[in-house]
């Protein structure tokens, strides 16, 4: 385990200083950092391998279309495919950078459709956060999990088992 900085404070406690990412945390232990490497190689190279079909399908798809003749019904289809595809991309992408820190999206599948609805991309297809959040600031922000989950009940829930049945349908 990796030496921490540890000072005591106005109590007496001692304050741990935290290193303030994770890649922090990386550097400071190359034992440490050579094992997540090693645990999510594989992962990475599942995730290039995916692009680069991705991509090389991509080409296929644009070298067909090239080749076919115009307004022919291959030329139609292949070009509904291609848009499909580079919306799937567009979309993967979104949602990727939504969900990271800083971004604090609630709901990225709403913020999308919102996002296509108001054109709130930029020439390369980079979306405007900060437009969006101008647009629907309820959907972003920190997503805190409610502190009480029964409250509001009034009565427990009623029991399902077989005397309980017996002694209602009985009239106790």
């Amino acid at each position: 385990m990796p030496e921490q900085n540890v000072t005591p404070n106005q109590q007496g406690e001692q304050n741990v200083e935290k290193p303030e990412t994770f890649e922090a945390i990386l550097e400071k232990d190359p034992k440490i950092k050579e094992l997540y490497e090693q645990h999510t190689a594989s992962l990475l190279n599942t995730v290039k391998a995916t692009r680069d079909e991705r991509d090389g399908l991509k080409g296929q798809v644009k070298d067909l279309l090239a080749k076919s003749e115009k307004g022919s019904e291959n030329e139609r289809m292949l070009t509904e495919a291609l848009q499909k595809l580079e919306a799937t991309e567009r979309r993967a992408t979104f949602v990727e950078e939504a969900v990271k820190p800083g971004i604090d999206c609630r709901n990225p599948k709403a913020t999308y459709a919102l996002a296509v609805t108001i054109d709130a991309f930029d020439r390369k297809g980079n979306p405007d956060w900060a437009l969006l959040k101008k647009e629907a600031p309820e959907l972003f922000g920190k997503i805190t999990p409610p502190a009480h989950g029964g409250s509001g009940t009034e009565t427990p829930p009623e029991a399902k088992d077989m005397n309980s049945q017996i002694r209602r349908a009985a009239g106790r």
